[in-house]
């Protein structure tokens, strides 16, 4: 039994939910960008409603950059289980001889 290991299905998982993040965010963040900030009311809350649509517009973006930095982390972290498992796997094929 290992004390080392990693669910890959997990990760892939984990992965692809942080590559869509941005992408399931953007929708409705245009659609509230697109919103005629007359259609809410009183001049001062159409102001709110602008800057509030900028901000949420501005904070998606920022949450797809965040996911991206995710994602790498995720993989370099799959790719150094992979290479760990490789080089393990080719050490007990190949096991060096113990000095006397």
């Amino acid at each position: 039994m290992s004390d080392l290991y990693i669910d890959g299905a997990m990760l892939d998982r984990v992965k692809t939910n942080f590559k869509n993040i941005e992408s399931l965010l953007r929708g409705p963040s245009r659609a509230m960008k697109d919103l005629d900030a007359t259609e809410v009311g009183p001049s001062r809350l159409e102001a709110r409603m602008d800057e509030f649509s900028d901000d949420w517009d501005y904070g998606i973006g920022q949450l797809g950059e965040f996911a991206d930095s995710v994602v790498e982390a995720l993989q370099s972290i799959a790719d150094a289980f992979d290479k760990a498992d490789t080089d393990l796997a080719a050490a007990l094929e190949n096991p060096t001889p113990k000095d006397a």
